[in-house]
């Protein structure tokens, strides 16, 4: 059977039953599912299951999974971890193909009577085929069926390119909202838990074919099958990019990891070998996989090392060009015919034109600056530092409309990626109205696949993640 055939169950099921689900305890993971699965818009049937109540919101109740009179594709359990074994017994009889356990307390606890609950789940599953996420996880959210993670009632309901895969439930749910506010939409969410049948071998290799996915992230504690893990990211970062965070290489982050999923976290050398062996790119932190998402989704595939940062003040250039160096890329001078195109604009009171471009005020360029810089054949990316009281000068939507409008029009007739750089409102609430502008701002500039990025830095660290995948894959070709 084919990955993607195999897979629809959990991804695309026609009907789904909620084990656990209460219609009076609403903070139960079972009921805040249930919650969730009607508010987002799930397109199959559903099926609570509960040992004593008829209805719960509005839907008929089963007391067993087994009563159910229609097929059942899926199933989420919440109920106590010493009666898991048994539920997941009574859904290999009813036929359902796959479930997702989101109880916790199993080998996680390091108690031994723990661990052996999670001994028969895995035995259920391999004697029976029953597939199973879990437990101690949050699940699976695919806009394109309406399923959502335990309490992703909010996320986006529209499909993307972007699938995640991570053993933390917290920073799937964390993945997804703070990524929807970049603009990231995505093709499937997994949290897999303590990955006790189905783990991340399973998720990357079915997503590697899936042709909703074109970039898959993850948050690894530890992995189960170190040399399919290798392989499979081998082979998969050749067609699609694999961003990974990978964490638990202290000691105390390594306990954590231990008690958190039941990983064993690995060496750090370890993984720095796996990192530049098979390709994958290697991020820091929550922050850092979203800006790392970000430039892999909006830039092109063969960006070039030539970079210019254009802003008005001094420091924000010697910034810049710090940064941009750290990171591997150049800000050469820039041509002669450049520079006499850009003096006539700004007359400068030194010695000439430089790169990076103090323009000598914090309003945005003007075209014909923006123009001059990107026919230099030097250049093949312009970094914009930017403010946005002077975007949206003095608070107009329609010039900031006009500005963006008008340096995405720059890119497409030269060619050259533009980065956005907006410096970030101040914190407190007088600036509220700021920051809605700012928010204006960064849709416009992310539909019109421009990235935005809130400092030099973060951007600098983004594209050098994405130019070393570029490099990786050129070496790769040279091989073959």
């Amino acid at each position: 059977m084919s990955r993607l055939k195999e897979f629809k169950p959990i991804f695309y099921p026609r009907s789904m039953a909620v084990i656990g689900a209460s219609g009076s305890a609403s903070f139960k993971f079972g009921s805040m599912f249930l919650a969730s699965l009607k508010g987002f818009g799930f397109k199959g049937e559903i099926y609570p299951v509960h040992p004593k109540a008829d209805m719960i919101l509005e839907l008929k109740a089963y007391s067993n999974v087994r009563n159910i009179p229609s097929e059942v594709d899926f199933a989420s359990i919440s109920v106590p971890a010493d009666i898991v074994p048994s539920v997941l017994e009574d859904c290999v009889e009813k036929g359902i193909k796959a479930v997702e356990i989101f109880t916790a307390g199993f080998s996680e606890t390091g108690e031994e009577k723990k661990a052996e609950l999670e001994k028969r789940i895995r035995t259920i599953a391999k004697e029976s085929g029953i597939r199973v996420i879990g437990p101690n996880c949050f699940g699976v959210y695919c806009p394109a069926s309406g399923l959502t993670l335990l309490p992703g009632y909010d996320f986006p309901k529209e499909s993307g390119p972007v699938a995640f895969i991570g053993q933390s439930g917290g920073y799937a749910v964390n993945f997804c909202a703070e990524g929807k506010g970049m603009g990231l939409r995505f093709s499937k969410v997994v949290s897999y838990g303590n990955a006790c049948d189905l783990n991340e071998v399973d998720f990357l290799k079915y997503l590697a074919e899936d042709p909703e996915t074109e970039i898959i992230t993850a948050y690894i504690e530890g992995v189960r099958d170190g040399r399919g893990f290798f392989q499979a990211l081998k082979e998969i970062t050749r067609v699609k990019p694999v961003i990974i965070w990978k964490v638990g290489f202290t000691e105390a982050g390594s306990r954590a990891v231990s008690s958190h999923t039941s990983s064993l976290a690995g060496e750090e050398s370890i993984w720095d070998a796996v990192f530049s062996q098979t390709g994958a790119v290697r991020v820091n932190g929550m922050e850092e996989l979203i800006d790392t998402t970000v430039a892999f989704l909006h830039l092109p595939g063969n960006i070039g090392t030539g970079i210019s940062v254009v802003g008005g003040g001094g420091g924000i250039g010697a910034a810049g060009a710090d940064a941009y160096e750290k990171a591997g890329f150049d800000l050469p001078p820039f041509k002669p015919k450049t520079q006499d195109r850009l003096r006539r604009l700004y007359q400068p009171a030194g010695t000439g034109i430089k790169n990076p471009l103090d323009t000598g005020a914090p309003i945005p360029p003007s075209r014909e600056c923006l123009e001059a810089i990107a026919e230099d054949p030097g250049i093949d990316i312009l970094v914009l530092y930017q403010f946005i009281n002077f975007i949206a000068a003095g608070g107009s939507p329609e010039a900031m409309r006009e500005t963006i409008a008008m340096q995405a029009g720059i890119k497409e007739t030269y060619g050259k990626p533009i980065i956005a750089v907006l410096r970030p409102t101040p914190a407190d609430v007088e600036s509220l109205d700021a920051e809605q502008l700012w928010r204006k701002a960064k849709d416009m500039y992310l539909k019109a696949d421009i990235p935005v990025y809130l400092s030099l830095e973060r951007s600098a660290k983004a594209l050098s993640k994405l130019r070393r995948y570029q490099r990786c894959l050129d070496e790769t070709k040279t091989k073959i």
